[in-house]
């Protein structure tokens, strides 16, 4: 899947936000997303082309364009300096809406986290995970990453002008990365032709092809579909939750009240084949404490809802808190096959407060 979102800077409640229960959006996308200010494009790819791009540049336009003499070495996904990695792409769990499952990905250069996007999840008939371009006004530079599934050896992107020269770059394992994942990241530039391109002209390369290991494309057909595993439905205060295949109930934190939430009221497997694991919210609500809201989830496997849902990415112990996980604004601790999630609040400890008295019931 290869549904990307833009990481300019948004609003406290970002203007595609429903209004209601789903005002939980969680912290730490909005972190993510003030980290760096970074142009990013919306794409869906074709085999051989962009289907649809949006631009989304402020200020300043920056076109993909041939290649220069350095840029192969600038075409590798990790540029090694003092045994470190310079370049990572790091997974979590896309979480906002119940019902589905998808991946969120974030790119780190060098330490400093960069843009991040979200869309479906790793499928046997999908090459590409995520293709994400951004470039900074007035470079004249655009950076392509890929996330691939892990028999797409390389990644050929071709500039959008004429005289644009191919590029290939090698896909390799990144530290954030699981289930045997691989990135690449190109950096394309044109100087001399962006005089002779169109002000509206969209930026970015032409097409980003996967290549086997035998350096041929990879035919597929492209989806930007991510399906619902069942029916969802919604609710907000005074109204009481409606009966569900999962349900939540909090007790013994005075002042805390429920305010809405959504729920599903039957669950099915995701219907195609999932490289790796992935992860569906079947339940969330949200809470509010101390004039504060909390966002809680309970999260299943999205295969076999009836599993055991693996290790959460990315997500670490909290040290002295035995059984409770933390990644970013996010914290999560298991409740028997799922996983129970709390973002938002007013910090580590009044999450872990509401994670601790949280009570999920699971019938899939």
């Amino acid at each position: 899947m290869f549904l990307l979102v833009s990481d300019r800077p948004s609003p406290a409640v970002p203007a595609n936000m429903p209004a209601g229960p789903d005002l939980g959006v969680i912290e730490e996308a909005r972190r993510r997303q003030r980290a760096r200010r970074i142009r990013t494009v919306l794409a869906t790819l074709g085999v051989a082309a962009f289907i649809g791009i949006v631009w989304a540049l402020s200020g300043g336009a920056a076109h993909g364009g041939r290649a220069h003499a350095g840029d192969a070495s600038r075409a590798l996904a990790i540029d090694a300096k003092n045994g470190r990695p310079a370049f990572n792409v790091r997974l979590w769990p896309m979480l906002e809406t119940v019902g589905q499952a998808g991946w969120c990905t974030v790119i780190e250069e060098n330490g400093v986290t960069g843009g991040s996007a979200c869309g479906g999840v790793a499928t046997a008939s999908q090459p590409f995970v995520m293709v994400q371009g951004d470039s900074v006004g007035g470079s004249h530079q655009w950076t392509t990453v890929a996330v691939t599934l892990p028999e797409v050896s390389a990644v050929l992107v071709e500039g959008r002008t004429a005289a644009d020269s191919k590029i290939r770059a090698p896909t390799t394992p990144l530290p954030g990365l699981p289930y045997g994942l691989r990135g690449a990241r190109v950096v394309t530039h044109d100087e001399e032709s962006l005089g002779r391109l169109p002000r509206n002209h969209p930026p970015g390369p032409r097409s980003v092809l996967p290549l086997n290991a035998q350096g041929q494309p990879i035919h597929y057909k492209p989806s930007s579909i991510t399906p619902f595993q069942g029916t969802i439905q919604s609710w907000s205060s005074p109204g009481r939750p409606p009966r569900g295949a999962c349900e939540l109930r909090a007790s013994g934190v005075p002042g805390l009240t429920a305010r809405g939430g959504r729920v599903m009221s039957d669950i099915r497997p995701y219907p195609g084949r999932i490289v790796g694991h992935a992860f569906l919210p079947c339940i969330a609500t949200v809470y509010q404490l101390q004039h504060v809201p909390l966002r809680a989830m309970v999260v299943l496997d999205a295969a076999n809802p009836r599993a055991r849902a693996t290790v959460l990415p990315d997500f670490k112990p909290v040290p002295g808190a035995p059984g409770l996980f933390a990644e970013g604004g996010l914290t999560a601790r298991r409740s028997g096959n799922a996983w129970l999630i709390v973002g938002q609040g007013a910090g580590l400890a009044q999450r872990m407060r509401l994670l601790r008295h949280l009570t999920a019931t699971i019938e899939p």
